[in-house]
């Protein structure tokens, strides 16, 4: 077998992108009619499916059965589309491939045509093919290029809520080509979890130093306690998953076609089977297998409804509750002489025997009959289209997002409650209240709990007590003064709050508008942050400083925040006066 893959088109006049896709169909029209004349043999995987040619934008792919007539006539096409369109391949960037073919013939082929010779492994559309990808070291170039986007500098000149929304945006989604085919073993998700905790701590990939953030919990839903930056073997595994909506819900696309060829009708995805060999979509099945083990029932939550029945094959599919009807009823699928027929075309029939070779006997036949015809009686045509649906979306759409989610929910721990977040202070602000609930901070109390010895575990900044986080957030005699003005610049009442599940509940029973709440929880974090930063300096800057610009600094920053995060109408006269009339 022969596999071309032509380069980049040059076009001598370009025109508009549209016109040129339609001269590539003409491409394609052509050559099919050399096809079906039978000058050029493709691939032939079953009686209905023969692969020879296939377009992307201005890519393509030529494949066919290793002839010096097939590459004489793929030659001549060639000459005569450049002729009649004026596009000519740039045979300069084209490459040949010969698959069971000697070395030295692929040479020659090569020389005939004008173009390089393509070896295993390569890369087509951004995905690798070829080699093993169930190896680390095939996993390699990818890890590279992660760590490649994580300098150093970026990680030491972005605040925590920048890192976070690199990890989200950018980082999670560099691999997904790799990932939406092959699995990822587990040391490479490993190795990439490890890269991105590092990232998110601010430390050097390498680096031994301590984390205080469980990487766990940081990929845990904020609707279960974590901060919802989801893991990479969710992402993995949810790309994959994606492959099976689409082969029960594209039954007309070229890949399905091929999957039905290689696999049968129903793809092996309800049938026992043994691997004998390399094969992504096997690749895909077993690890939906190995989900199942873990407590993801992928196939609980794609169900088919039934619409007109046009397209839904009565014994092949998985159209009823109770199963595939040629493994629920054996001696009948066996007695049915159109296995292929549709519930529409079987339903429709003047009864359910017309099809079959004879009637049902007596014995095991004749109850899986009765069995059969008591089943369809309840079943319902309605005038519409058949169709898959995904019971994780409302919409009913596989999505990779919801997939994930389930498969995060069942392999993260649950924290707790939700994660609390107000949109009106920046995301860095709301990660520092995130680790106070989750004690996650380097307190002296938390070093100490860590075997570090420390001469002094008192608070740096009243010096009565030990410095845990209850105490350095809720306690200390410098939160409470700032609180108490706070309180008295909302017009509320003063509250000596002592840890962070008491402070909760007091803001959960205070009586104000919902939106005017969330923006006083924004202020609430902001003393958080400034008690944060001054308790820092005073241990680690050569300048003390100072105490009476904190509540200063809490006022000033939280209005900038909540007046242009949440665009609300209120000016500082406003805000500074008595923020609790505001009207948003």
């Amino acid at each position: 077998m022969d596999v071309l893959r032509m380069g980049s088109i040059l076009l001598r006049d370009p025109l508009s992108p549209f016109l040129f896709i339609l001269v590539m169909e003409s491409l394609h029209l052509s050559f099919q009619r050399i096809v079906n004349a039978g000058m050029f043999k493709g691939i032939v995987l079953d009686q209905s499916l023969c692969l020879s040619h296939m377009f992307y934008a201005d890519d393509a792919i030529f494949l066919g059965e290793w002839s010096d007539g097939n590459i004489s006539t793929l030659i001549h096409v060639l000459k005569c589309f450049f002729h009649a369109s004026g596009l000519k391949i740039n045979l300069n960037k084209s490459k040949i491939m010969g698959i069971n073919v000697e070395s030295a013939q692929v040479i020659q082929a090569a020389a005939k045509l004008g173009c390089l010779v393509l070896k295993c492994p390569f890369y087509y559309l951004g995905t690798r093919v070829g080699g093993s990808m169930t190896r680390v070291q095939a996993w390699q170039e990818i890890v590279e290029k992660v760590k490649s986007r994580l300098s150093k500098w970026k990680s030491k000149t972005l605040s925590i809520g920048g890192r976070l929304t690199l990890l989200k945006s950018v980082l999670g989604s560099i691999p997904v080509f790799h990932m939406s085919i092959f699995k990822v073993p587990s040391k490479v998700l490993h190795i990439l979890e490890s890269i991105r905790s590092h990232f998110f701590n601010g430390h050097d990939p390498g680096s031994k130093k301590a984390s205080w953030v469980k990487w766990n919990n940081v990929l845990t839903d904020k609707k279960r306690g974590g901060l919802g930056v989801s893991s990479l073997f969710a992402l993995n595994r949810g790309l994959m998953i994606k492959w099976v909506w689409k082969f029960l819900s594209q039954k007309d696309s070229l890949w399905t076609k091929v999957i039905v060829a290689i696999h049968g009708v129903g793809g092996k995805i309800h049938s026992e089977w043994t691997s004998t060999g390399k094969s992504c979509w096997l690749s895909i099945l077993s690890e939906v297998r190995s989900l199942q083990r873990k407590g993801m029932y992928v196939f609980d939550y794609l169900t088919h409804k039934m619409g007109n029945g046009e397209s839904t094959k009565f014994w092949l599919d998985h159209w009823h509750t109770r199963g595939i009807f040629k493994d629920i009823f054996p001696r009948l699928y066996a007695l049915e002489s159109s296995k292929d027929v549709t519930v529409s075309s079987k339903i429709g029939d003047t009864s359910l025997v017309c099809s079959f070779r004879r009637i049902p006997r007596g014995g095991i036949e004749q109850n899986q009959f009765d069995s059969l015809v008591e089943l369809v009686r309840s079943v319902t045509i309605v005038p519409s289209a058949d169709r898959w649906n995904w019971n994780l979306e409302s919409t009913g759409i596989f999505s990779v997002a919801s997939a994930r989610r389930r498969i995060d929910e069942i392999c993260l721990p649950n924290i707790g409650e939700e994660t609390r977040w107000v949109k009106c202070v920046p995301i860095k602000i709301n990660v520092l209240a995130w680790k106070i609930k989750t004690d996650a901070l380097p307190t002296r109390f938390n070093i100490s709990r860590r075997g570090i010895d420390i001469q002094d575990m008192s608070c740096p900044i009243c010096d009565n007590a030990i410095e845990s986080t209850d105490h350095l957030f809720f306690r200390c005699g410098l939160v409470r003064d700032i609180a108490n003005k706070v309180l008295s610049w909302w017009n509320l009442d003063h509250a000596n709050l002592n840890s962070y599940a008491e402070w909760k509940s007091w803001l959960v029973s205070i009586r104000m508008d919902s939106k005017l709440k969330k923006m006083f929880e924004g202020v609430w974090y902001s003393i958080w942050w400034y008690v944060w930063i001054y308790r820092n300096k005073l241990l680690f800057d050569e300048r003390k400083p100072s105490k009476s610009m904190l509540i200063d600094n809490v006022i000033a920053s939280s209005f900038y925040w909540c007046k242009y995060r949440s665009k609300a109408s209120f000016g500082w006269n406003e805000w500074l006066k008595n923020p609790y009339i505001i009207v948003l």
